[in-house]
């Protein structure tokens, strides 16, 4: 008896502490909001459920027989639960929290699948009928809205394609060979069977291009291909350079030097060559072409190219003509160190400059060129004594503009203070500058010039004294051997000194104020004025007001600006007078 006792109250204990699982099921199909996750909700703790598909949730529970009977709970989304106190079948009150929550007796019913915030299913209306084309497995009423199918292939690639059918039927498809491995260069994404196509290897497939690659499967766009292309040396007409044989040097031979020697078949003295190039601008992508330039005799002479023209690139000493290739060309005629063949005007030309540095009273190392052309650089253009003489030179390209320049040394250590009265200088309005405008040496050229050896801060070599005259006041003329008497020739200085009346000193009196001006001039000299010429610094003769007084008194007006020359006649005499007009 015993026996049976304890086995009886071992049972009872055994179904006290057993637990079952229960599956709880939430249709979200008419929940209006946005979430990211459902949770099955017990007191403080929130445990997310399994979307199973068509937007339903569950979530499975091992409960125990002593909580089965009246167990609590609800469905949240996202920590945030629904609202259970419009229900009445389903939901029970927490007395102590005064909370609403679902309630159901598992001892007597299993969970059911409830809407959110429902105590039964969500009702959906559509069609229910499998069969029809617009069936809907979520709708749980029809709503007779059930459109019968209409059966045929709904894939637009089969070839039965049907356009009116509502329903898929059998469709058929064309048979495509081709490549069907994915990781292929050639991979055909349309084919049907493979017919052993594939290929793995990428480069040039076009058997005309430079770079055909006969182990190649698949075209990576890399073709590349080799054009003729024909220079033209025009050396009609040229003497400033000897040679026997032109050349052609560029990037594309290495700059070999003598290899792509050029040829004058029909002795017209237009030189030739034609050699294969690669498209494009070379082994530089960012290039702007082929670089190359014109020599000869293996590199005994070569081109001199000008920076700024058209047909070049590349900075000092590296100035070379280029070529960006895509057919095959016949490059035009070029001249030697030109853009243009050899009878179009160049827009520069070789220019040596010479300075003589027997009178400088500074000391220095070495004489360079400064000037608009190197935008007043410093050292860039360093001249040279090669014979020792105290002669300085320097050669480069300058183009046909007017010029304004002077010498310097050593970095602008020193450099020349010209006087405004010479007669090798401009004078150019300089806001930047304490005295409004600088004092520089000027040229323009139209073809290769040497210029003439000028002292430093002279417009005469150092060894050249201009003969001048001047009176003795006895009525005699004299050659004072410093050039600075008042007349250029003998005559007119001995027609002067002998005038009846004569005063040595009366020429002197002549004086031009203020100068420089903003353009309004007065004359003032005991003689009467016979005629003024107003000259520009080419000689070109420049239109002027002129206000005529008693006693050698003039007034003149200049409306233009810049460095002017007056010519002033009085009594057989020419006297010439630099003057200045700054606005």
């Amino acid at each position: 008896m015993r026996k049976l006792f304890i086995l009886i109250l071992t049972f009872s204990t055994f179904n006290i502490f057993s637990q079952n699982s229960f599956t709880f099921t939430v249709d979200m199909n008419l929940y209006t909001g946005v979430y990211n996750d459902v949770q099955f909700n017990r007191g403080t703790q929130f445990y997310n459920m399994v979307d199973i598909g068509n937007n339903y949730y569950q979530y499975t529970i091992s409960i125990p027989p002593f909580q089965q009977g009246q167990y609590t709970y609800k469905f949240c989304v996202d920590s945030v639960c629904e609202n259970m106190n419009n229900l009445s079948n389903c939901y029970s009150i927490n007395p102590t929290t005064g909370d609403t929550l679902r309630s159901i007796n598992l001892n007597i019913n299993l969970p059911d699948t409830v809407c959110w915030q429902s105590c039964s299913s969500c009702i959906i209306y559509g069609c229910t009928d499998s069969n029809s084309s617009n069936f809907n497995p979520l709708a749980t009423n029809d709503d007779g809205s059930c459109i019968p199918c209409i059966y045929g292939c709904t894939d637009s690639t089969a070839i039965n394609y049907d356009s009116l059918a509502t329903c898929n039927d059998t469709c058929i498809f064309p048979v495509i060979g081709g490549c069907m491995d994915t990781i292929a260069c050639n991979y055909n994404v349309l084919a049907t069977y493979d017919d052993g196509s594939c290929g793995y290897i990428l480069g040039c497939l076009d058997t005309s291009a430079f770079n055909y690659d006969s182990l190649a499967t698949c075209s990576d766009s890399s073709c590349i291909y080799e054009y003729n292309v024909t220079f033209q040396l025009d050396l009609r007409g040229v003497t400033n350079i000897n040679y026997s044989n032109p050349e052609l040097n560029g990037i594309f031979n290495g700059w070999c030097g003598n290899c792509a020697q050029m040829t004058d078949n029909n002795n017209d003295s237009i030189w030739e060559i034609t050699i294969p190039l690669l498209e494009g601008s070379g082994p530089n992508p960012n290039a702007l072409g082929w670089e190359y330039k014109f020599s000869a005799d293996n590199w005994t002479i070569q081109e001199e190219l000008f920076e700024g023209d058209h047909c070049v690139v590349g900075t000092p000493p590296y100035i070379n003509r280029y070529i960006y290739v895509t057919q095959d060309t016949i490059l035009p005629p070029v001249c030697w160190g030109g853009c243009n063949d050899c009878y179009t005007p160049r827009l520069a030309y070789n220019v040596t400059f010479r300075l003589d540095m027997s009178n400088a009273l500074s000391s220095f190392t070495t004489p360079e060129v400064n000037g608009l052309f190197n935008n007043w650089c410093g050292s860039c253009w360093q001249m040279e004594d090669i014979n020792n003489d105290n002669i300085w030179e320097f050669t480069t390209l300058v183009d046909t503009n007017l010029q304004e320049y002077k010498f310097s040394a050593d970095n602008w250590s020193i450099q020349e203070e010209l006087d405004s009265s010479l007669n090798c200088v401009i004078t150019t309005l300089d806001s930047s500058l304490s005295l409004g405008y600088a004092v520089n040496r000027y040229f323009t050229i139209n073809s290769d010039t040497v210029l003439d050896v000028f002292c430093w801060e002279q417009c005469n070599s150092c060894s050249f004294v201009q003969k001048t005259w001047d009176c003795d006041g006895n009525g005699n003329c004299y050659d004072p051997q410093d050039g600075s008497g008042t007349f250029t020739d003998s005559i007119s200085c001995l027609n002067y000194c002998t005038t009846p009346n004569f005063v040595a000193n009366n020429y002197k009196k002549l004086s031009i104020y203020p100068n420089p001006s903003s353009g309004d001039f007065s004359i003032s000299t005991n003689e009467n004025i016979d005629k003024l010429v107003l000259l520009d610094i080419f000689g070109k003769q420049v239109d002027f007001d002129v206000e005529r007084k008693s006693n050698g008194f003039h007034n003149i007006k200049i409306k233009s600006t810049g460095t002017f020359f007056l010519k002033i006649n009085l009594k057989g005499k020419s006297i010439t007078k630099k003057i200045f007009v700054i606005k």
